[in-house]
């Protein structure tokens, strides 16, 4: 019986989107009306009239005429101001705009249409889906978002606006987050890494989003993947782009004071060690990182390392060091693994100081092999490594309750 139930409800539904679907033939509700009082739809020649606006778009060189080739409602001209003002604000050069597909039929019920779109400048490329609302002429550009995986350029993400300090540069994307002291935080984090790093590279650029989801097209992740992420260094734009710092600001804003200046150095310190664009162990990257954000913390260790000490006191000791499998973002406990491989740093600079740690560590990042740099710098295999840390972690865990 249930079985038919299913069956008729099914039915309903089905005829329901039918009639809504004839609804929407009937009313043309993506029909927009001008002042002359004629309407516009998508035209028959869609394919050439995007490639064309695109191509407008590239070829602009001056703001007013980017914003013409925009179109011609208020959104629109927004939209385009924003974008060439970021361009200038972040100095990206040699932008095009290439049509790839879409725009040829509406996709929601205001009428409105999307088009893929290869975006390409000075140092980067990415695929875009613009949202387009037909006009009179053609085609409005309403808004950039991301494609699939692809991460949408900062410049294309809204309003830009650029905060430069000392060491440090601070990107906001709509206001960011007024919450957020994102300048000290970030002036402190290159402070820290260049004094206790040696020759760390450039500046530090944070980019503060207003909202998590702009975060998470910044990033080229669905909004579920950044759910534990608080910040996280990445190469903007894809993997040719500049190394930065991206925050989330639900969950980086919800941080007190001394979590938001950890997170804040940790992910300094791959951007300014050059890791971003490299692959390393991540237990190397990882936890060399918090030795360096967490170098002059106070915290005792039941709050630094309190997850991971429970565990071992409850569990014993992991019977080897983090995996990349281990840091996967989406994995429960990812805190844990984090201060698991601290501790692996904490222990070696007790034991062997912070020159030798460093010298390791930039042996590591310069392309040698980690059990080859543990023997230069440690006079023991990463198996040896291994087998203190384990040690290290129950005498650890004996101390907190």
């Amino acid at each position: 019986m249930a079985k038919h139930r299913i069956t008729a409800n099914v039915a309903a539904v089905g005829l329901l989107l039918a009639l809504v679907a004839g609804v929407l033939a009937w009313q043309h509700p993506w029909r927009s009306t001008d002042g002359s009082g004629t309407t516009s739809t998508i035209p028959a020649d869609a394919r050439a009239r995007l490639a064309r606006q695109f191509q407008e778009l590239t070829t602009a060189r001056s703001k007013s005429a980017f914003v013409a080739a925009a179109g011609d409602s208020d959104s629109a001209r927004q939209a385009a101001g924003d974008i060439w003002d970021a361009r200038h604000t972040l100095h990206v050069q040699n932008v095009a705009f290439d049509y790839r597909r879409g725009g040829e039929a509406p996709d929601r019920a205001d009428g409105s249409t999307s088009a893929e779109v290869k975006v390409s400048w000075r140092g980067g490329s990415s695929t875009v889906r613009f949202r387009l609302a037909p006009a009179a002429d053609g085609y409005d550009m309403v808004t950039a978002t991301k494609y699939g995986k692809h991460p949408l350029p900062v410049w294309l993400a809204g309003h830009v606006e650029a905060e430069r300090a000392p060491g440090a540069t601070v990107i906001t994307i709509d206001g960011g987050d007024d919450d957020i002291d994102a300048v000290a935080l970030a002036r402190q984090a290159a402070s820290t890494v260049h004094r206790l790093v040696p020759a760390p590279r450039g500046r530090l650029t944070i980019v503060l989003p207003s909202t998590s989801t702009t975060t998470a097209a910044v990033l080229g992740r669905p909004n579920r993947a950044i759910a534990q992420i608080a910040a996280v260094s990445t190469a903007l734009g894809g993997a040719k782009g500049a190394p930065a710092v991206v925050l989330n600001p639900k969950l980086f804003g919800a941080m007190d004071g001394r979590a938001q200046r950890v997170v804040m150095t940790h992910e300094a310190t791959h951007v300014l060690t050059g890791v971003v664009r490299r692959h390393i162990e991540l237990w190397v990257a990882e936890g060399f990182a918090d030795y360096i954000a967490l170098y002059d913390d106070k915290a005792p260790l039941s709050v630094s390392a309190g997850r991971i000490l429970r565990k071992v006191k409850a569990d014993g000791a992991p019977k080897s060091l983090p995996s990349a499998k281990d840091f996967d973002e989406s994995m429960h406990g990812l805190g844990t693994v984090y201060e698991a491989a601290w501790m692996v740093f904490r222990m070696l600079g007790e034991q062997h100081g912070d020159r030798a740690v460093r010298g390791f560590y930039t042996d590591v990042v310069g392309g040698g092999t980690v059990d080859d740099a543990a023997q230069r710098w440690f006079g023991m295999s990463v198996s040896g490594i291994t087998a203190d840390w384990r040690r290290y972690l129950t005498k650890s865990a004996s101390t907190v309750s």
